[in-house]
């Protein structure tokens, strides 16, 4: 019996429905109890047939299957005699052929049933043994990425903080040779080394403010106030951060001044300062940076902000981990564009928080480029809805000047 269980077989009867394991049960029982109950057959009163459906049904149900035909052959037997055999007298031998049919199917059931129960709990300890298995293959590629995203985030830092370290190492050095060789610098050379430093001193300050902001993430309850917000106000303040990049002047806005949303404006302008960074990074001196708003269907309740460069693009096999912690595209791993991979982890975080969502589109083809979107709430004011006719503004030396038609 147990060579038998180790054909694939018997162990395929038991995936099948349960309306074809049973049915398979009550068309056995009936046709061997006919072989079994009818005197002109060859086989009448040869209970070695019983034992088949006995074993079908105890192999395919357990013990209920072994009670079930164990009991419907007693009360079969009983039912035969009383109606067929009235008055019949039962002899010691035929006590005895019916007791001894009795033991053999109690002894085949219980045997079939501890088989099949040993079967069981095999099975059982097998899968939790994969699961387990499983479980500590994914425990350890957890782990190893997890370690790979940490050596990766280590050299990302590293080199973030050398570049603009170096920088400033470098004017002070020479201004301080300036002044103990009793050098002359005018006013606009020592005020363009000090500038200078200033600014890769606000590189040093965004980039540890990028780490804090995600350490924080995991242990901020998410709660912001959020306030009615103009758009196109936090768009101009974001964009006079970059006043020092050569392409501000091809950076096209097409936003209504009427535009409010639902939002902090601190997180906003973090939004999109993370983008647009990401935009003048990527994005050849000559293209063209839009930056568009449209009503976000089918809802209409949201805001979608929109900023499309026409830099290389993203990989589509890419697009999934983008907004991941730490994480960068392989060609930028080695590549002179500098970045921790936290900005737009944050940004999705920010987003989330604040009742919106963020992601990209992007064909993948170098040149086509790729358009961020993200979504916030519209403010909950009916002068501020969103106009049909919609006006496009053109950044240009600070400030924002109307220009219908672009």
């Amino acid at each position: 019996m147990c060579d038998l269980i180790t054909w694939p077989w018997p162990r395929k009867l038991l995936t099948l429905p349960f309306a074809i394991r049973i049915g398979l049960c009550l068309l056995c029982f009936p046709c061997c109890m006919a072989i079994y109950l009818l005197p002109s057959l060859p086989t009448a009163g040869n209970g070695v047939i019983l034992t088949l459906p006995m074993g079908l049904a105890s192999w395919l149900f357990s013990k209920r299957g072994a009670c079930s035909c164990f009991f419907s052959y007693l009360a079969i037997e009983l039912l035969y005699h009383i109606i067929f055999l009235p008055g019949t007298v039962w002899t010691p031998l035929h006590i005895y052929a019916m007791l001894l049919i009795i033991c053999v199917l109690f002894l085949e059931g219980s045997a079939l049933v501890s088989l099949r129960h040993l079967l069981d709990e095999e099975e059982t300890a097998r899968q939790k043994a994969e699961q387990g298995e499983q479980q500590t293959h994914l425990a350890y590629e957890q782990q190893r990425q997890l370690n790979q995203l940490k050596n990766q985030f280590i050299l990302n830092v590293n080199h973030e903080l050398r570049t603009p370290l170096l920088a400033i190492y470098g004017y002070l050095e020479m201004l301080h040779c300036c002044i103990q060789e009793g050098g002359y610098l005018d006013k606009a050379m020592l005020a363009g080394f000090l500038e200078k430093a200033l600014s890769y001193c606000e590189q040093l300050r965004l980039l540890v403010n990028n780490v804090l902001d995600t350490m924080a993430i995991g242990n901020d309850k998410g709660e912001l106030t959020l306030e009615p917000t103009s758009l196109l106000q936090t768009v101009c303040e974001t964009l006079a951060s970059f006043s020092e990049e050569p392409q501000i002047a091809r950076v096209h806005v097409s936003c209504s001044e009427h535009i409010t949303v639902q939002a902090n404006a601190q997180c906003l302008r973090h939004i999109l300062y993370n983008l647009l960074s990401n935009a003048f990074k990527y994005t050849p001196s000559e293209t063209r940076i839009t930056i568009g708003v449209r009503e976000y269907l089918p809802a209409r309740e949201k805001v979608c902000i929109w900023i499309q460069d026409q830099g290389p693009g993203i990989p589509p096999d890419e697009v999934p981990l983008l907004f991941g912690q730490f994480v960068r595209l392989q060609r930028d791993l080695g590549g002179p564009v500098r970045g921790t991979g936290l900005g737009l982890y944050i940004s999705k975080h920010l987003a989330e928080v604040m009742g919106g969502q963020i992601w990209v589109e992007s064909s993948g083809i170098p040149g086509e480029g790729s358009r961020f979107c993200f979504t916030l709430p519209r403010a909950l004011n009916p002068a501020m809805a969103l106009p049909t006719a919609s006006s496009s503004y053109h950044y240009n030396a600070g400030s924002f000047g109307a220009r219908a038609g672009l």
